[in-house]
């Protein structure tokens, strides 16, 4: 009888051992993974960053970033259609603007003024057939252009927030994510998304070629506004005037639409 005791004890022990160790191994392989794809919360943090108020710490942002991140490795699932790398940052993204509204960083009447701030601009748009200067922009407003680009951030801020859909929430990220984006998985969503093509084609048809190309490199090419600036030859703070603007436009537009 003690032998059999003492037999089973040994075997218990080695069984926990060998769980030990694998959960060991499966920790170490996660933290690996995390590490590798730290370079994806930096790029989310730091394009976000370029458009946000200095009141905003960035340190804040990341650690919310790397949150998402450790959510998207956890959750992840490599039999859907869709890269992880993708997947990944619209966690990251999720995470970061959750953290933007929880520590309502929106300074008082920013809301308001950012609602002022787009129809300025999709007005001037449409009477000058341009996206409007700092001149023309802070007069429509009623300030000076050394308070303009306070105003841009801050609007910035109050659309991330306010706008952005709520992609840390588990239902709709999952309704979203999990399915193929194609008619089939989708058709009411397939429909839509072709709608606000439409409005963007007409937004594009509008702008400059300088302004095309800023969109261009920074949704298509991924690059950051430094980067976008030294390839135009402007001011990293100019590439986000005309981002901010072109942003307030397009919003305008796709509410104006119903596509919002």
């Amino acid at each position: 009888m003690n032998k059999v005791s003492t037999t089973a004890k040994i075997r218990s022990g080695r069984l926990g051992a060998f769980k030990a160790a694998e959960a060991t191994r499966v920790q170490a392989e996660r933290d690996q993974e995390i590490t590798r794809h730290l370079p994806l919360v930096h790029s989310v943090v730091e394009r976000l960053m370029n458009t946000l108020p200095r009141s905003v710490d960035r340190d804040d942002l990341f650690h919310a970033g790397v949150i998402g991140l450790m959510d998207a490795i956890d959750r992840f699932d490599p039999g859907r259609d869709n890269a992880f790398s993708t997947y990944a940052v619209l966690r990251i993204r999720g995470a970061v603007i959750d953290e933007l509204r929880a520590r309502d960083w929106v300074p008082r009447g920013a809301r308001a003024r950012n609602r002022d701030y787009h129809q300025a601009v999709a007005r001037l748009q449409q009477s000058l057939g341009r996206i409007p200067d700092d001149i023309e922009l802070a007069a429509e407003l009623g300030v000076t252009a050394d308070e303009l680009p306070d105003i841009e951030r801050n609007a910035t801020l109050a659309a991330q927030v306010s706008l952005e859909a709520p992609v840390g929430d588990d239902a709709k990220l999952g309704n979203t994510l999990s399915q193929r984006d194609d008619v089939a998985a989708n058709p009411a969503r397939f429909l839509e998304r072709d709608d606000q093509r439409q409005v963007l084609l007409s937004v594009l048809e509008s702008l400059k070629e300088q302004e095309r190309l800023i969109l261009k490199l920074y949704y298509f090419e991924n690059l950051l506004m430094k980067e976008i600036a030294a390839i135009l030859g402007v001011t990293e703070s100019r590439v986000c005037q005309i981002h901010s603007r072109l942003m307030a436009l397009l919003r305008t537009r796709l509410k104006h639409a119903g596509l919002e």
